[in-house]
């Protein structure tokens, strides 16, 4: 497989993220507030989908292997990232998108995946400086059972998903 659909699934995320900026107004007043937001994450998690199954398809050029600690890391941050995403609004989401995304970019060595999780990494933390949310904590029971929920959800569907398995 060429870069090409890298390249491809790379542009449309990157155009996703920066076109509602200026159709979020007339998307909003078409869907609501509700219906925004949910179009929106559906829309970037189609689009992150690709993305990843795009870079599992590039071109293999290493820079370091994958050591068995390194996925002991992802799998001791990733239920982090959940919880901070389901418990602390927009700063949180944001927090758990750079835990993600730096951990897997550690975990995963080659050209296509250091671009993808650098990006990703370096789009948190932009997002994180230019926002500046505020990290308001809100760990309800209810919020802490599906931020551990959706993280087991999707390490046990990693494999199947992803084609990648979690386990170091």
């Amino acid at each position: 497989m060429s870069w090409v659909e890298f390249i491809a699934a790379l542009a449309a995320f990157l155009a996703a993220h920066m076109v509602p900026v200026r159709l979020k107004g007339p998307l909003t007043a078409l869907l609501g507030r509700r219906g925004y937001i949910i179009a929106f994450s559906l829309l970037s998690l189609a689009l992150l989908y690709w993305l990843i199954m795009a870079a599992g398809r590039a071109p293999h050029v290493a820079f370091w292997p994958q050591q068995e600690w390194m996925r002991w890391l992802v799998n001791i941050v990733m239920p982090l990232a959940f919880l901070l995403g389901a418990t602390c609004g927009m700063a949180g989401i944001l927090t758990g998108f750079a835990l993600w995304s730096g951990a897997h970019l550690i975990a995963n060595g080659d050209l296509a995946h250091v671009i993808l999780f650098g990006l990703m990494l370096a789009y948190a933390l932009a997002g994180l400086a230019r926002a500046r949310p505020a990290f308001r904590p809100r760990p309800t029971p209810l919020r802490i059972v599906t931020g551990l929920g959706l993280w087991a959800v999707v390490w046990h569907l990693h494999t199947a998903v992803i084609g990648v398995s979690p386990m170091p």
